[in-house]
């Protein structure tokens, strides 16, 4: 990434027991290395005591109980992000736990829109550019997400590539914020004059107002959200003009309770809903639910680069036709882990029972 560079793949999975079944989750620690540690102390000391004994069965309810008494430690702390990625794991847990106990995939519960939906590459750049273009294009992939803010000729190089590996192939680039909002400018123009179709976090602190003025000095259009939290902060995001995709991440914005409502919200606002997931296999099988369910959903993220914690987890795979992937049929989100794979990474457990 342009701040930082990805050292290791992790997953965190969060489970949660009740009405005889398992329901699992997954909580995004990406960053920092040291993530996983922080992650379960805020999930066992913090959110544990709160949600064991509450009913499974409305995860709104019990993602509400919660921001309601973390967020504002999540403010003092200086730290939201923290608490809001430990209660998107048990959220996520919770709507698997649900499907699972009704016998039915959680799509059907939730009402699908559709049976798949399209997806584009991710991860590409700044190295292994021209590989991961074959690889998106042989998987059918119609779309390349490239990564830039590595400096002009680096990410010069970088699209340049893509459009010689897969001259047809449409392309979008992602700074993560690399940019101040001079530099921005400056680079949003080359890269709409190259052809990238939009562009997602383009400016340090994603400020929405730092949003506008970037789209209305260059005309790019815009995508982001991966980095907002609270439902009414991802409402004001997505109504920020230029912005034509919004990204929420179900394992840092709030599970898939809060991108639903969000979705309930996006209506007349020109954006579509395009869940942000680079990391393991619960996550994307929650975004593919989310993105199959909602009305205005627009594209999936698909990471091309090697993820056994994503590709070997889970049994039954992320079944791609014609450059879409298909809505999960398990029971509830995830349906069985590989056992063999959960020995093979597994690292560290803990748990917390009622009393």
């Amino acid at each position: 990434m342009s701040f930082s560079q990805l050292s290791a793949r992790r997953t965190f999975l969060v489970e949660v027991h009740a009405g005889g079944a398992i329901g699992i989750g997954e909580s995004w620690i990406n960053y920092p290395n040291w993530g996983a540690t922080e992650r379960l102390a805020t999930l066992l000391e913090g959110v544990a005591p709160l949600a064991l004994g509450r009913d499974a069965e409305d995860p709104g309810d019990v993602l509400d109980t919660l921001i309601t008494a973390l967020d504002g430690v999540g403010r003092q702390w200086g730290a939201r992000g923290p608490i809001w990625q430990a209660i998107s794991g048990l959220d996520i847990a919770l709507w698997d736990l649900k499907g699972r106990l009704a016998g039915v995939p959680l799509a059907a519960l939730i009402g699908p829109r559709r049976e798949s939906v399209p997806a584009y590459a991710s991860g590409v750049g700044p190295t292994k550019v021209r590989e991961l273009t074959e690889r998106a294009a042989e998987m059918g992939l119609g779309a390349v997400k490239t990564k830039v803010g590595f400096g002009a000729d680096t990410d010069r190089a970088t699209i340049a590539a893509v459009r010689e590996t897969a001259p047809d192939m449409r392309v979008f680039a992602d700074a993560n914020q690399a940019w101040t909002f001079e530099e921005a400018v400056e680079n949003a123009t080359w890269l709409r004059d190259a052809g990238v179709e939009w562009l997602e976090e383009p400016v340090s602190g994603d400020s929405p107002q730092d949003l506008v003025a970037l789209h209305e000095a260059t005309d790019m259009p815009l995508s982001g959200g991966e980095n907002v939290y609270g439902l009414e902060n991802l409402v004001r995001y997505a109504g920020t003009e230029g912005l034509i995709h919004v990204q929420p991440d179900v394992a840092k914005s709030g599970g898939l309770t809060i991108p639903l409502r969000l979705a309930e919200r996006l209506p007349g606002t020109g954006c579509a809903l395009s869940p942000h997931w680079y990391a393991g296999a619960i996550g994307l099988r929650a975004s593919i639910t989310l993105a199959t369910t909602v009305e205005q959903a627009g594209w999936i993220e698909l990471d091309v680069r090697d993820n056994p914690l994503r590709d070997a987890l889970v049994t039954d795979g992320f079944p791609l036709s014609d450059g879409a992937i298909s809505l999960p049929s398990a029971h509830g989100l995830v349906g069985d882990l590989d056992p063999d794979a959960v020995d093979r990474f597994q690292v560290q457990t803990d748990e917390r029972r009622l009393p």
